[in-house]
């Protein structure tokens, strides 16, 4: 492979380099020891282009260590390659350097030579990523000479032909900037060379041309600038007073200026300029090394450094107000202002925390403010209202609330803007928004939203609705992420808008399913459809109708279609609608139309289909129970369940939804089919046991005791099977399994399942089991006692919590994947057994009431009977 490789053209290099890296991670160096001794035999002091295959192959390797923790066995394995590699790396490295030489006048050597320098360059950095190896320490002065010889070096020969494209020399001088930036965070104390290198990376910044092919070295030039003036040792480099100024004037305000590239870009592909700006895609670009100059300089010289922006800000600011047709100042304008301003963000929150010597707001009102007035102003220059939009996001923690009161209706026209970016720009605005908290409140209120709600859905469906195709339509997630803030900021109160947002949703929905092409746009699609759903049906029970006229045609057509992406969601959204009939006792003609199909097993061959299928059994027996039962439908249900329970994957939806059928379904018919259901769990417990299928019984068995004539039936069902078995089970494995129970809801179940375990007549009245009365209550009060195991509840307790913050819903916090997303606004699904109890020390008590006399004879230890004591007394 490593001779394949060596041998191979250029791209295809890249492609063999990520198979030996991954080789290489696995068994380099104790499987695959020859491998550095192998590329150093192949090195060539005159085939250079056998070369560049054996650097790129060593590079592949070497570059994971740049992000790899810190270990002995890290460590271990560059200290071999050290021992093996720097020699005959350091001769390549002087003989590239003389042929480059050599060559100075043949165009097409000086290419081959100059990328087996950056190849050189980026192994040196990887071989000190980590630390400072003392080969590199003896010898740093040769390397730091050619580094700085090269990162001056011009040559016309060198040069590359494509403006849009960094040639050889470029991403040399890039990967140097890269090393010196290294060496000065990390080995100052040895960087003696350090300031020689300020001084001419700081020379170089201000000649270098504008050509986009010199934007990563630009950009790394300034990020090395930037790590070393944050340094307050190095204070004194940056201290005399022209310094900032030179600094602002000639290196920050130049490279702070918009890209032609990004103005193109703008108009030419409006979503992926968005995206880039708000994902923060474009890290890499000179703007945002900029602004990132421009914070370390705050770092150590605040004032000075806000002084002498805020002359070039209040220059460009004039410079527009006397001509709005040079827009471009007064975009530079805006973007240093935001880079003098934050001092530290967070994509979540915006600014977090700003330059106290910067009025924020004052700027707002003054600068920002007369952009968002009118929708139809700016025409001529879109880019100022992205300017302003962005601003509000950014600030949004520091502006008053009446401030933010007084933008909502703005920001709200805006995304009825003609340009796709200026509207995407204010969704993201107004859905960053909705989700500003202070001190665990919203800053926005409903009351605040809903005057504006109607007019928000409104522009948002009608720029959807210009879409030409369905991939052009999903194209916008952030639309499509604003309408479900929308409705999860309105609650309740969205039912006036109800019916006409249902057909908007539906429509798009209609439309996205011929081509799903961006899940994210529809996971946020399913989420406003669920949130809508559930909010208007809270207000007007009546209103399920509506929903379930206009979605279930095209429901039908997705799982006709077999459209995979959707039919999870599909189904989620089922269950919710089917839950809205509680109460009516009987399930409606077209659930029950849909249960055959429904158990098919190619449905339940598909791994993201299964969570969402069982979420919408339980919604079948949730609702109609009885009648599933009595009509005979229970025993396909079960073998759904008896699929599930088999599989490792996916024996906890198994339990789930075997824990819908015995608390839904009548007890009588339960006793028929509870035998067969706990042999199949005997045997996997036999056969394939794992800690995650024993916690899942173990509460299962805790909710079928706490049915009415729960005891009794599981004892003499277990008795059925064997005589004495359910002793044994106890004994064996049930009470060392109690504690390991997770889930506040499921410990609840246990413990008082469990707790009426031991105070029923049949458990005292049998020996064998009246033996474990005191190993029961010791697990069952250690639950709620042990302080390891209440750290784990409080957890528990906390990621149940957030399953119901709809507030700042985000898309990871609701579990998304590229095979299956729980719709977090459809809300929690889990079944309480004994809801009449809050908690699990509650339900307890309340369980031991009837036994109090059994617990103050049990051999408990002292600790736990007084807690139990306490308890039952209370």
């Amino acid at each position: 492979l490593v001779g394949l490789m060596i041998s191979a053209p250029k791209k295809l290099q890249l492609q063999l380099g990520e198979a030996v890296s991954i080789i290489a991670e696995c068994d380099f160096p104790e499987r695959w020891p020859e491998l550095i001794t192998t590329l150093v035999g192949k090195l060539s002091a005159t085939d250079f282009h056998v070369n560049n295959g054996i650097l790129q192959t060593a590079h592949t390797v070497f570059k994971g260590w740049r992000s790899a923790f810190r270990s002995d066995e890290l460590y271990a394995k560059i200290n071999y390659v050290l021992n093996e590699f720097t020699e005959a790396y350091m001769q390549v490295f002087a003989t590239t350097d003389r042929l480059i030489g050599e060559h100075a006048n043949n165009r097409a050597a000086l290419q081959v030579l100059l990328h087996s320098l950056n190849l050189l360059c980026q192994i040196y950095y990887d071989l000190n990523c980590q630390d400072l190896p003392p080969f590199f320490e003896d010898h740093m002065a040769e390397f730091m000479q050619t580094f700085h010889k090269y990162l001056v070096y011009t040559n016309l020969q060198a040069e590359g032909d494509d403006d849009d494209v960094a040639g050889d020399l470029e991403e040399v001088k890039a990967s140097i900037c890269e090393i010196i930036e290294l060496y000065a965070n990390r080995y100052e104390e040895d960087f003696a060379q350090l300031p020689q290198f300020v001084e001419t990376v700081w020379s170089m910044l201000t000649t270098v041309g504008a050509a986009h092919k010199y934007d990563t070295l630009v950009s790394r030039g300034m990020a090395f600038l930037r790590t070393v003036v944050r340094n307050p040792r190095q204070r004194q480099l940056f201290a005399n007073g022209d310094s900032l100024q030179l600094i602002c004037e000639r290196i920050v305000i130049p490279n702070a200026v918009l890209p032609t590239a990004d103005e193109e870009l703008f108009e030419d592909d409006p979503m992926q300029f968005v995206r880039r700006d708000v994902e923060g895609s474009d890290a890499g670009s000179r703007r945002e090394a900029a602004a990132d100059l421009v914070r370390g300089l705050l770092d150590q010289f605040g004032a000075e450094t806000t002084q002498a922006m805020s002359r070039f800000i209040m220059q460009s600011l004039a410079q527009y107000a006397a001509n709005s047709a040079d827009w471009r100042q007064k975009d530079v304008a805006m973007f240093m202002a935001t880079s003098v301003a934050v001092v530290a963000s967070v994509g979540a929150l915006g600014a977090t925390r700003v330059n106290s010597l910067v009025d924020v707001a004052d700027f707002y009102n003054t600068h920002v403010v007369p952009h968002l007035r009118a929708v139809d102003s700016d025409r001529d220059a879109p880019i100022l209202k992205a300017d302003a939009l962005k601003y509000v996001t950014t600030f949004r923690s520091q502006l008053p609330h009446d401030v933010l009161v007084q933008a909502l209706p703005m920001l709200t026209a805006h995304l009825a803007h003609p340009d796709t970016a200026v509207a995407t720009y204010a969704a993201v605005a107004i859905e960053r928004l909705l989700v500003l908290k202070q001190q665990g409140v919203l800053r926005l209120g409903a009351s605040d939203v809903q005057p504006h709600a109607e007019a928000m859905l409104s522009h948002i469906f009608t720029a959807l609705a210009r879409a030409d195709s369905p991939q052009k339509l999903a194209e916008n997630d952030y639309l499509m992420k604003t309408v479900m803030r929308v409705i999860l900021a309105s609650r309740t109160s969205i039912l006036p808008l109800a019916p006409a947002a249902l057909e908007a949703l539906a429509r798009i929905l209609a439309e996205v399913s011929k081509n799903p092409s961006n899940p994210r746009f529809s996971h946020f699609l399913f989420e406003a459809l669920g949130a809508l759903a559930r909010f208007a049906c809270a207000s007007d029970a009546s209103a399920i109708a509506q929903f379930e006229a206009t979605l279930f045609p095209i429901f039908q057509n997705i799982l006709q279609q077999d459209v995979a992406e959707f039919m999870p969601y599909v189904f989620q959204i089922l269950a919710q609608l089917l839950s809205v009939h509680q109460g009516s006792g009987r399930l409606p003609d077209a659930y029950v139309a849909l249960l055959q199909p429904l158990l098919q097993p190619a449905l339940w061959a598909a791994q993201p289909n299964i969570p969402a299928l069982v979420r919408l059994l339980q919604s079948y027996l949730q609702i109609g129970g009885a009648q599933l039962a009595a009509e005979g439908s229970l025993q396909p249900i079960l073998g759904v369940f008896q699929r599930l329970v088999a599989s490792r994957a996916n024996d906890h939806h198994a339990f789930a939804l075997l824990l819908a059928v015995t608390l839904y379904v009548p007890e009588s018919a339960l006793a028929n089919v509870l035998r067969p259901v706990l042999v199949l769990c005997l045997s996997r417990l036999q056969t394939s046991r794992t800690p995650k299928f024993v916690r899942n019984f173990v509460h299962y068995v805790g909710a079928i005791l706490c049915l009415s004539s729960g005891v009794s039936m599981l004892l003499d069902t277990m008795d059925s099977i064997q005589p004495d078995l359910f002793v044994s089970l106890l004994q064996n494995i049930l009470l060392d399994a109690l504690p390991t129970v997770v889930g506040r809801v499921e410990r609840k179940t246990t413990v008082v399942g469990f707790g009426l375990l031991v105070a029923s007549p049949r458990f005292q009245n049998s020996p064998s089991y009246a033996a474990l009365t005191t190993p029961v209550l010791l697990q069952v009060t250690s639950i709620l006692m042990d302080a390891a195991v209440k750290d784990s509840k409080a957890q528990a307790d906390q990621a149940q919590a957030d399953d119901e913050d709809l507030d700042s819903l985000e898309i990871d916090d609701s579990g998304y994947q590229a095979s299956f997303a729980r719709l977090a606004t459809l809300g929690d699904a889990k079944i309480d057994p004994c809801p009449q109890f809050t908690d699990a020390a509650a339900g307890l008590a309340q369980a031991l009431k009837p036994a109090q006399s059994v617990v103050a004879s049990s051999q408990l230890p002292a600790e736990a009977r007084q807690f139990l004591s306490t308890l039952l007394q209370s």
